[in-house]
């Protein structure tokens, strides 16, 4: 299998596989419609390869450039999708606390607090009945070949400190440059991986 550039046809499959996969998190609380229009999004605007097995992707990858004001685009492009979800959590203060520290946490990821905005591997997912066959190093490698051409010289992920995750960022060459609290009360750790 060979990763390829996400088509907008791939996006309700990314869903899926993130709402499965990435349990965790303010992303992952969302519908699956939020979560579409989302990877729709990164799809047209952003670094999203997938890796499909008979036609049905199977793995996927999303990097952004620029992530200052992503999401806030995002929300942009989309007001009806922002109105509904607004009025759906209208009397949740929590879900308001979590979508301010998300909307703001790239001024959080930024390396020894100096304001720059080096691209992010946004989402890593590998569909668990296809792990142990290199898709996830696969899919690193075609985010890596984009950015070099785009001549990023590092690019940073942020990964909860209690996920598994953290093992395959440090197998992959990542060095955890410090940890960071994205959302009131759980340490995430950003990392940094040069090119």
């Amino acid at each position: 299998m060979k990763c390829i550039r996400a088509i907008e046809q791939d996006s309700l499959r990314i869903a899926q596989l993130h709402k499965e996969f990435i349990p965790t998190g303010f992303l992952s609380q969302q519908s699956l419609n939020f979560l579409n229009a989302l990877y729709l999004f990164l799809i047209t605007h952003e670094i999203v390869f997938v890796i499909k097995e008979n036609e049905k992707v199977v793995g996927f990858i999303a990097g952004s450039l620029h992530t200052g004001g992503l999401y806030k685009q995002f929300l942009k492009s989309n007001l009806p999708l922002l109105i509904k979800f607004a009025l759906t959590n209208l009397f949740s203060i929590d879900f308001f606390k979590k979508a301010v520290e998300t909307l703001t946490a790239p001024k959080k990821t930024t390396i020894d607090e100096i304001e720059t905005d080096i691209p992010e591997l946004l989402s890593i997912v590998v569909d668990g009945k296809h792990e142990g066959k290199g898709y996830g190093k696969q899919l690193l490698g075609c985010l890596e070949w984009e950015l070099e051409k785009c001549n990023a010289e590092e690019y940073k992920v942020v990964v909860g400190s209690q996920m598994e995750a953290n093992r395959f960022y440090t197998n992959n060459c990542f060095e955890k440059s410090k940890e960071i609290e994205l959302h009131k009360g759980a340490v995430s750790y950003l990392y940094v991986k040069k090119l």
